[in-house]
């Protein structure tokens, strides 16, 4: 005993986070495992165990995954499980397929079937797989593979066996093909798979009875092996447990008891268990035959209804539903076929709005819309007036945008300016060029050597020289030097304004000059001093000797 309370004390403190909940019906089991796991691990598990992760290709996989969630012990509400749905890396994303170009992990991998909340992501070189949780209802919802989430796998079997019945005390433990742990009868397993064999312990002690039955296929019907009765004892009655009976019990002479089923029932090889017969045999429904307790009921298939006998089924018109909106809508037996309107495409089942802006209608911009498209131009560019969706590109410079020249580019203009001038910071406008003044000014050796040449430059014209009145040469020689020092120290803008001045003046003296020479000439020729003579007054004597002295 204590080694027994050893290896289970182990077993939960090694794996007691990763609790696994088995529930079977009567066509899979299903094990949900409590501990958050990638996708690729959880179904590596999966597939090691026997089974697949869960998928969900129609309603009768949706409904059976949904009771499997809600019969587990655990709230599991707002948790998210991962589905065999997966996109592989390189496989595009397809929203002209029900399932988006995803794929099942485990065949067969396609199906018309599709649950999703949202479109998944549009992509093509990332792996992406499937989530589903119970507050949504079930509905996928895609993601990266490398997210943690609880799995459920899924396990089929070639048949079904009920619970053993006690018919008096004792303990069961069974040993499911696809679990490493046992599940005891408090487990409530409503089916056990086939393979399972069962450690069957009569009496509750160490010291009873013990015995191994498998469930198994006999004739046609699963059943356990090995015993019909479980734990039976001679004295069984019907007062005590129903006699092990699963439903009527009658008691027999030797103190034996005989077990027995209701109408409709059978009973099984146990020879405990009872079994609905097929009340659908020889049915009259037309399509679905249901069977229950008291009977049958007759169903029709998807798109039909029940006609008023109840047997007949009839074509539902599902257009009378307005169910394609605004586009045409065509019934069909058991269907409907939407007629999409231009700019749309059936999408399961359904009329979609086609992207054209995927699909590169224009040549620059593009703006999708319910039904249609717009194409636009980036800035600098415009829009033909008699070709739609062609742009070309608009000419700047025709409104003159830059202070001094424009080149047109590309969707665009560039502004420039003449020698001597930069742009501005605003690209515009054009501003002096701060290095060019620096360039061009001359240096102190060069200004006093062209204002050495400018002072020696010979000042004549034809046969005309000019001599001016002899002056004091200490006063001509301080005057040169004022002048030289005044040239030297003026700007180099006055050097250019007197180099120009100078031989402009020049000229107007030379022409004075020979005016009043001319002038003088026929003033003397011309003069006869009225009959008068003209008599030295001796000033001149006067004004030579002043001047010799």
């Amino acid at each position: 005993m204590m080694r027994v309370l050893i290896l289970m004390l182990s077993f939960f403190v090694a794996d007691g986070t990763d609790r696994v909940i088995p529930t079977c019906t009567a066509e899979a089991c299903f094990t949900l495992y409590l501990k958050e796991k990638d996708l690729e691990t959880a179904s590596e598990n999966c597939v090691n165990n026997g089974g697949n992760l869960v998928t969900m290709r129609n309603d009768n996989e949706f409904q059976s995954v949904k009771s499997a969630l809600l019969a587990a012990e655990d709230s599991i509400l707002n948790s998210t499980l991962w589905i065999g749905l997966v996109l592989l890396k390189g496989r595009c994303t397809d929203f002209t397929e029900e399932l988006h170009g995803f794929r099942w992990t485990s065949e067969p991998n396609e199906s018309k079937y599709s649950k999703w909340k949202n479109k998944p992501l549009r992509t093509c070189t990332e792996k992406r797989c499937v989530s589903t949780s119970l507050a949504d209802d079930l509905k996928w919802t895609d993601g990266s593979c490398k997210d943690r989430a609880f799995y459920m796998c899924k396990f089929l079997s070639k048949g079904m066996c009920k619970p053993i019945v006690m018919e008096n005390p004792g303990d069961v433990n069974y040993n499911l093909p696809f679990l490493d742990k046992p599940q005891t009868q408090s487990e409530k397993l409503a089916m056990l798979p086939h393979g399972t064999w069962a450690e069957i312990l009569c009496g509750g002690s160490e010291d009873a009875e013990s015995f191994l039955s498998v469930c198994d296929n006999k004739d046609g019907i699963f059943g356990w092996t090995n015993s019909e009765r479980f734990c039976a004892r001679d004295n069984r009655s019907c007062a005590r447990k129903n006699g092990g009976c699963d439903q009527l019990c009658s008691e027999t002479a030797g103190a034996s008891v005989r077990c027995g089923c209701r109408e409709r029932y059978y009973l099984t090889d146990d020879q405990l268990s009872c079994a609905l017969r097929n009340n659908c045999e020889n049915s009259p429904c037309e399509s679905k035959c249901i069977p229950t307790a008291t009977g049958f009921s007759c169903a029709c298939a998807d798109g039909f209804q029940l006609f008023e006998d109840d047997i007949s089924c009839v074509d539902i018109d599902e257009c009378h539903r307005s169910i394609c909106g605004e586009h045409k809508c065509h019934n069909t037996p058991g269907s409907f076929l939407c007629e999409c309107n231009p700019g749309f495409r059936i999408f399961a089942g359904k009329c979609e709005d086609v992207d054209e802006c995927t699909e590169s209608r224009c040549p620059q911009g593009c703006l999708n819309s319910q039904g249609s498209f717009s194409c636009y131009c980036h800035a600098g560019y415009d829009s033909l007036p008699d070709d739609r969706g062609t742009c070309t590109d608009i000419n700047e410079c025709l409104d003159k945008p830059c202070e001094d020249i424009c080149l047109n580019t590309v969707g665009s203009f560039k502004c420039s300016c003449r020698e001597n001038f930069v742009l501005a910071k605003n690209g515009i406008s054009c501003v002096h060029d701060p290095t060019e003044n620096a360039q061009n000014t001359p240096s102190p050796v060069h200004r006093e050597e062209f204002v050495t040449k400018l002072s020696h430059l010979p000042v004549s014209f034809e046969s005309t020289t000019i001599n001016p009145p002899p002056l004091n040469k200490t006063n001509a020689k301080a005057d040169s030097t004022k002048r030289r020092e005044s040239l030297l120290g003026s700007s180099w803008i006055l050097v250019c304004v007197l180099a120009s001045v100078i031989p402009l003046v020049a000229l107007i003296v030379v022409i004075s000059v020979v005016l009043w020479k001319r002038s003088k000439k026929a003033t003397l020729k011309n003069t006869t001093a009225d009959n008068y003579c003209w008599v030295s007054s001796g000033l001149d004597k006067e004004r030579k000797k002043a001047t010799f002295n």
